[in-house]
């Protein structure tokens, strides 16, 4: 793998060559140029007011994986164009490897601690509070918009409201885990294509996300084959994504009069430091990201900047390009600074691990030439020397380590721990019985992620004994983490889960509770899983108070769960009224519908709901396949006598979703309806084949119970019984 020293040269450390400085022709512009060649300068600074400008962060992407950055193992031929168009800035960093944290300060010039989102999920941000960049554009007369691929950039975070258009349609799905929730880059581009391409003439401001190459790796071809690393080959899916989103810019002329930024939020560990992906660490393979800025005409094209910059930089650096008055007060500059004007530090940070783990949060400085890194057992890299931080250098350069150490006091530690949360959550908390356990701030020190990373990797063993339906071993080392980490609250949901699927209930309903004391600030969404695991347990009431405790959060899906208690309590106004409040969630929408024609259903209005069910199976054709909509469409084909028509829809949730027990239920009770006995049966043998658990095995013997089957019934639960 390249190393990082290719791409790093702190300010002042330039060579000979891009120490050459080129005068440019407007005033207190000066670059550092990657060569000696002398380039055109850009005219006065805020003549290119009204000119388009476009955002692309291309997730998760490191710096020194890039070969615009000394990189060699990949190819990017689209971001190598676009470079020779554009600035680089050889030294640009994250203010936190985390998604939603650094996006805000991308679009505020505000550092987390300043804008109060400190971690993907549990947050929401105030633009109220915050000036925005689209807000600012806006206010000069530009439309603005946006298209983003994850979950964690969802509109209801606050994102959305600081844009004219934002377009987040997702689809939810059971099986991936809400952090890993996204949209191929392809739909989000074209999406942004679209938009673009109907202002015309107008002055516009577009935002555009791609989660290529956040983990889970699941590369195109042809770059999996072409590439040994599939972290490289997202990367190279990436690219070829933005080098189609460039030429219909260029089609549509207006790649040319544009102002486009190209950035990533923050890097990936890649088993530099031990992490494989990203949140927990502050060394540079996780803050040392890509940033490219291409003005009108391609203005300084080719050239470089080699001094630090940060990703608050972009908002005063767009906001004097287009004309418009940067908030006051913001620590960023910009980007086209005298590069010896006013140096300072960078600033990084992570609270993941005291968030979600009990540990110490992290913080960090880079200046000219180290990076310092505040933990219980502090860090300090030279850089220069020693750009892959290998070596720490705390107990040898202490004048230095003392000098950061006092820099930092600067920024104020701020955070909002579970004692801050917001009045309505807490009161509702405290109505559910959590707040008298919630440890509000830390008894003692806090453990130094570093000494505690173990437990990251075994959680990922455990997850691993998940995947192959071996529950009660992933139980026992989630139990293992908490022996050691008792305030690891991610560690208590996954237990939860582990133990529901095992069904072990009692201990599933202790560790819900657990997560949600640990760290109320994630109550929302473990609030949603202990939900569905009431109502599964025929306690509507306690169901329905969680939903609530999310519908802040997590509108669309406290609204399907409200919704699926008022049908089970028979309340089929109630669970229509509810399933369409869940529509006003666009991530949800899909599964809204599903929920609106069940209720359909069950009221017999059969065709209402297949119409509805045909109309979502069409409009989410390019997202995958909706959890449910065939296993409802199968029981409304049933009920209308269509029996093979039913089956065909079973066995197409079954083929999309093996592991839905539902589907395979009801194929049963479909064959049993046509005195397809031994069908029926091998029904039921596939489900407990797909997944090997008590639990699959007990809805099996409570099939057999509802449709009077007492000696299958009987047999199952023996089955049951010697299953884990």
């Amino acid at each position: 793998m390249q190393t990082t020293s290719s791409s790093f040269r702190p300010t002042g450390m330039a060579t000979c060559a891009s120490r050459f400085r080129v005068a440019l022709g407007f005033a207190a512009l000066v670059l550092t140029l990657s060569c000696s060649r002398e380039r055109e300068g850009p005219p006065a600074e805020g003549s290119y007011a009204g000119a388009p400008v476009i955002v692309v962060s291309i997730d998760t992407l490191r710096a020194d994986h890039l070969p615009a950055y000394g990189y060699q193992d990949v190819e990017t031929p689209a971001l190598d164009s676009f470079r020779r168009d554009a600035v680089l800035f050889r030294a640009a960093y994250s203010p936190c490897p985390m998604t939603l944290p650094s996006h805000i300060s991308i679009l505020t010039g505000l550092l987390p601690q300043e804008h109060g989102v400190r971690n993907n999920l549990g947050y929401e941000f105030d633009g109220a509070k915050h000036a925005t960049l689209p807000g600012l554009l806006k206010k000069a007369g530009y439309e603005t918009g946006a298209a983003v691929s994850a979950y964690v950039l969802r509109g209801n975070t606050g994102l959305a409201r600081a844009f004219d258009f934002y377009d987040d349609a997702l689809l939810a799905r059971s099986n991936v885990s809400i952090g890993e929730l996204s949209r191929p880059g392809k739909a989000t581009l074209d999406s942004a294509a679209r938009w673009i391409s109907a202002r015309e003439a107008k002055p516009f401001f577009f935002f555009v996300h791609l989660f290529e190459p956040h983990a889970p790796y699941e590369p195109a071809e042809p770059f999996k084959s072409r590439y040994a690393s599939a972290y490289d080959a997202e990367i190279a899916t990436a690219d070829s994504l933005v080098g189609e989103f460039f030429e219909s810019l260029k089609s549509a002329g207006i790649y040319d009069r544009a102002i486009i930024v190209v950035l990533s939020d923050h890097g990936e560990g890649l088993g530099d430091h031990g992490e494989q992906e990203h949140g927990l660490f502050l060394y540079r393979e996780a803050i040392h990201v890509p940033l490219m800025l291409k003005l009108p005409g391609s203005r300084l094209a080719g050239t470089a900047v080699d001094r630090n910059v940060q990703l608050i930089d972009v908002v005063p650096t767009l906001a004097a390009l287009a004309k418009v008055d940067a908030p006051a007060g913001l620590r960023g500059k910009s980007l086209l600074a005298e590069p010896n004007a006013d140096a300072r530090p960078i600033y990084s940070e992570t609270y993941l691990p005291r968030i979600h783990f009990g540990w110490s949060e992290l913080r960090s400085l880079i200046d000219d030439r180290h990076h310092y890194i505040e933990a219980p057992r502090p860090e300090l890299y030279d850089l220069v020397s020693d750009p892959s931080e290998r070596a720490n250098m705390i107990s040898e350069r202490r004048r230095e380590y003392a000098a950061l150490k006092k820099e930092m006091l600067e920024y104020e530690p701020k955070f909002d721990s579970p004692s801050n949360v917001a009045p309505e959550d807490a009161a509702k908390l405290a109505a559910l019985g959590y707040i008298g356990s919630v440890r509000s701030e830390a008894e003692g020190p806090l453990p130094d992620p570093k000494d505690r990373f173990e437990d990251l990797e075994t959680m990922k063993r455990a997850a691993q004994l998940e995947k192959h339906d071996d529950y009660r071993g992933a139980i026992k080392l989630y139990r293992a983490v908490l022996d050691d980490s008792p305030d690891f609250a991610d560690a208590w949901f996954r237990l939860a889960i582990a133990c529901e699927r095992a069904g072990i209930d009692r201990e599933a309903d202790e560790a819900y509770r657990r997560s949600i004391a640990t760290s109320p600030s994630l109550a929302p969404g473990f609030a949603m899983t202990y939900g569905w695991f009431l109502f599964r347990s025929g306690r509507l009431d306690a169901a329905a108070d969680h939903a609530r405790l999310a519908l802040g959060r997590s509108p669309g899906s406290a609204h399907l769960l409200l919704s699926s208690v008022a049908l089970a309590r028979g309340d089929a106004a109630g669970a229509e009224r509810e399933a369409k409040a869940a529509m006003g969630d666009s991530i949800r929408r899909a599964d809204a519908a599903v929920q609106l024609a069940r209720v359909e259903v069950a009221t017999g209005r059969l065709a209402e709901a297949m119409a509805l069910l045909d109309a979502t199976k069409r409009d989410t054709a390019s997202l995958g396949a909706v959890e449910d909509i065939d296993l409802i469409r199968g029981d409304a084909l049933a009920r209308l006598q269509r029996f093979r028509e039913a089956e065909e829809a079973f066995e197409s949730e079954i083929s999309a979703h093996p592991k839905t027990l539902d589907a395979y239920a009801r194929l049963s009770i479909l064959h049993l309806t046509q005195g397809r006995m031994s069908d029926a049966e091998r029904a039921l043998e596939r489900m407990v084949s797909a997944s090997p658990t008590k639990r699959a095995a007990l809805f099996a013997a409570d099939t057999c119970r509802v449709t009077d089957n007492p000696a299958g019934e009987r047999r199952w639960r023996a089955r049951a019984a010697r299953l884990p």
